[in-house]
């Protein structure tokens, strides 16, 4: 017996089979939409697994058009903040969100996982080899694992090396590069050599925790690394490149998420826990993801869990298996557990597990066209 819901995405109509798949298979009951905008559509979802009941969120954004466009937002707009969902789409007038990718929950360094870009900026990046989603200018959206690096370039002298991070907190012997960002100053200790720069030229050389310029930035070099400071000279001039794999360069908006879902329609989980996830793989918890079925055509996803009497939650595998149901064919999944929170029009609509919006790091927001 198959039940086909009457809500269509796109042109893809939600077909959901009572045979049960590898695994338990989620059954939706129910289901109801509201457009918030053009170019947007609000959608949720009533069902069960195992008899457990469980509650699917999810906004349809076309972005070809003009009214609608996906940008990530930093909490308190600084790096190493934390804020909730509702705040930071409340401050940029979303009509939706949800919250982004996964970051360190000590409160004295809540710094995000991966790497985020802005803008055709990137304002974070480390060496995590998690999955990513990003949006193109044009409105495609790109999956995978992208690899990012950082150059300095140094062009009096033709001289060029690599930096470890972006807004990063600074290890023993690695270089790091600090934007505006991450704040007023680097928060670095005294043990560095740093190089303040300015519309792309050395304006000092100093110790840690230096001010961060408007228009510029810092590299903060410690240990071994120090070795580069030979190469700079007050009012040099420096380029900083940004490096990233062929099919992310012309990607303007990006977040790191995980784990990868669903890639060119197949699925994407693994047997066993990789990108450093446990928690998803065989345990129901609360979800949030970011997936595509074609061109320009984006789903911010949000399951509510850890509640037997309202929503169970979903496994990586069962969420995918859902997604590939309503025509999706990439996904990657984002922070979940209580960090899972869908906001519509300045309204949380879904039930974050801790009773209330966690905050976050960042959050991915759907933002209408100037």
């Amino acid at each position: 017996m198959v039940f086909c819901n009457k809500v269509v995405f796109g042109a893809v109509v939600l077909c959901l089979s009572a045979r049960a798949a590898a695994g338990a298979t989620l059954h939706v009951t129910d289901a109801w939409e509201k457009q918030i905008h053009p170019g947007v559509t609000y959608r949720h979802y009533k069902g069960y697994i195992d008899s457990f009941p469980v509650h699917v969120y999810a906004v349809e954004i076309h972005l070809n058009g003009d009214a609608v466009r996906i940008r990530p937002a930093l909490a308190n707009d600084t790096i190493g903040s934390l804020e909730t969902v509702p705040s930071m789409a409340k401050r940029y007038d979303a009509l939706a969100a949800v919250n982004g990718s996964f970051f360190n929950r000590k409160e004295e360094s809540p710094y995000p996982v991966g790497f985020l870009m802005m803008d055709g900026n990137p304002v974070f990046f480390s060496h995590r080899n998690r999955s990513a989603f990003g949006v193109t200018r044009a409105g495609d959206v790109v999956f995978g694992y992208p690899r990012a690096r950082g150059i300095v370039y140094v062009e009096d002298s033709g001289r060029y090396f690599q930096v470890w991070s972006m807004n990063n907190p600074r290890r023993e012997n690695e270089v790091v590069v600090y934007t505006p960002e991450h704040g007023d100053r680097t928060r670095t200790n005294e043990y560095g050599r740093e190089v303040v720069v300015e519309k792309n030229k050395v304006k000092e050389l100093r110790a840690g925790n230096s001010p961060l310029p408007h228009d510029g930035y810092v590299i903060s070099m410690h240990g071994k690394s120090r070795e580069y400071v030979n190469l700079f000279r007050e009012g040099a001039n420096l380029r900083l490149y940004f490096v990233v794999d062929d099919e992310w360069v012309a990607v303007e908006n990006a977040v790191t998420g995980g784990p990868l879902l669903l890639k060119d329609g197949n699925l994407a989980v693994g047997s066993v826990y990789t990108e450093e996830l446990k928690n998803g793989y065989r345990s129901r918890i609360p979800q949030t993801a970011v997936a595509s079925a074609g061109r320009g055509h984006l789903l911010l996803v949000v399951v509510d869990g850890r509640n037997k009497r309202h929503s169970i939650g979903l496994t990586y595998t069962e969420l995918a298996e859902f997604l590939m149901r309503t025509g999706a064919v990439n996904a990657v999944g984002m922070d979940g557990g209580g960090s899972s929170t869908m906001v519509i029009n300045g309204e949380v609509v879904n039930k974050p597990s801790d009773g209330k919006p966690r905050r976050v790091n960042n959050a991915i927001l759907v933002l209408k066209k100037p």
